[in-house]
């Protein structure tokens, strides 16, 4: 009788061990497992691609009368000479930001310099203001 009860003991201790080890193998699985439920969010947009977005406006709206430097130079548009701004002047690097941007929205037709509102965004203008300030470090 006592060799009935020992052995019964040692069962449902060996029973306890094993459902104890699968408790906790279960729960490490589960912890484990990759949360597919979540849904991936896009990266930002980075640094390089805003740089390389405004050099490429800068280069379609800007750079024929500008150059690619930014210090401009005489040249005929349209049948009309004119000698754009140097952007790169210690003038132009005096300007506020919100100067800039109202220079190439509005525009300064004494100087040939035509008005962008309406042909480029806000942003996209506030990125060729971003574009020639690197011109002129």
């Amino acid at each position: 009788m006592n060799r009935l009860k020992l052995s019964l003991l040692l069962t449902a201790l060996a029973i306890f061990i094993i459902a104890c080890n699968q408790a906790s193998n279960t729960q490490v699985a589960k912890n484990d497992a990759p949360k597919s439920t979540q849904a991936a969010t896009p990266a930002p947009a980075t640094p390089v691609d805003e740089i390389a977005m405004a050099k490429e406006i800068f280069t379609t709206n800007c750079m024929i009368c500008h150059k690619d430097s930014g210090k401009g130079g005489k040249v005929t548009i349209e049948g009309k000479s004119i000698d754009p701004t140097d952007l790169t002047s210690e003038k132009m690097k005096g300007k506020s930001e919100d100067k800039m941007f109202q220079y190439v929205s509005d525009g300064s037709p004494d100087d040939g310099m035509p008005a962008f509102k309406g042909k480029l965004t806000d942003d996209q203008i506030k990125s060729v203001v971003k574009h020639v300030r690197t011109l002129q470090k």
